[in-house]
């Protein structure tokens, strides 16, 4: 009778969780899916595949990534949002796309409230970039110079997402204005750069050192607070008359809201274990991206912390919904 009772109550209180009474041994028994907001080969993607390669045999599973690119990230946030908070299907994802881009954008059906940080992954800055070609600016002032004199316009690998707002948040500081030419992911972004589409673009170091180190991009400042080491001589945008502006994005994995503690424990732990791996430590590092190795806790306490500065910042930016 008593191990009758005490099935029955531990199966109702697994039950609430959102637990079969056999999770323990079984979760996960199946692939577990990462969505990303961007195209295949953009910054994110790479980071994604990477953290999928390392996690999965600390899951025992299959870890897959899936794209799912288009409005500044909103399509594939509001997949997994409205996901089964079951674990398997995960987003990664970073500041700009969940904290800013509901916020501009009048088709976002999903607040930052609706998802759940499981684990963090890593912080990275941006680069300001022109095309590498005759006549084009060789400092962060001769570009500015440029956008001073008349009519210029910059790309981004979308509305909302950290790349227009670096630009901005730039052009603000030097009291200037560009117009906004955004695409879906830094791929297309980049390429018109280099066409001459476009004057400048920010963007990831993920995604553009590759055309840096091929010539076709020309790096004339990094937004963080320090030199990278891949651009030794390129300076930050402190150094180049913006002392103390600096532009990071933190970004990790997300799940719809409601996943059971369980489960998101064991999601974090596998992430945790294989940023101690050196192969994923090295190829972090090759992408000019640090590892995050931070408590859940203090990843969820900073992007409440940045959803309130981001939320400032669109407005001293003037940056409204549909801009």
């Amino acid at each position: 009778m008593y191990r009758t009772v005490l099935r029955l109550v531990l199966g109702i209180f697994l039950s609430a969780a959102g637990l079969s009474p056999a999770f323990s041994a079984s979760w996960p028994d199946r692939p577990v899916k990462i969505v990303v907001t961007q195209g295949s080969g953009s910054g994110s993607d790479i980071m994604a595949r990477l953290i999928a390669q390392y996690m999965g045999p600390e899951l025992g599973q299959s870890v897959i990534v899936e794209n799912r690119p288009g409005a500044s990230g909103i399509i594939g946030d509001e997949y997994v949002a409205h996901s089964k908070s079951d674990g398997y299907t995960l987003l990664f994802s970073s500041t700009a796309p969940l904290l800013v881009a509901p916020l501009m954008l009048p088709d976002a059906k999903f607040r930052y409230s609706d998802l759940m940080p499981v684990a963090p992954v890593m912080r990275a800055q941006f680069v300001v970039l022109v095309a590498n070609k005759p006549g084009a600016p060789k400092t962060l002032a001769e570009l500015l110079d440029k956008v001073r004199a008349g009519k210029t316009a910059y790309s981004s690998a979308g509305l909302g997402t950290m790349t227009h707002l670096a630009s901005e948040l730039l052009l603000k500081k030097a009291g200037l204005s560009a117009t906004h030419v955004p695409y879906k992911g830094s791929g297309q972004s980049l390429s018109d750069l280099i066409g001459g589409q476009v004057l400048f673009s920010s963007d990831s170091l993920t995604a553009s050192m590759p055309l840096i180190k091929s010539g076709r991009l020309r790096a004339l400042a990094v937004t963080g607070p320090k030199r990278s080491p891949s651009l030794p001589d390129v300076p930050t945008l402190s150094e180049s008359g913006f002392p103390g502006l600096s532009i990071s994005t933190i970004g990790g994995l997300f799940g719809p809201k409601g996943i059971p503690a369980p489960i998101a424990g064991r999601i974090y732990a596998a992430v945790a274990q294989a940023q101690k791996n050196p192969a994923m430590i090295a190829s972090f590092a090759k992408l000019d991206t640090d590892v995050l190795a931070i408590s859940n806790e203090q990843f969820a306490a900073d992007f409440r912390h940045d959803a309130v500065s981001w939320g400032q910042l669109l407005t001293q930016l003037h940056l409204k919904k549909g801009q």
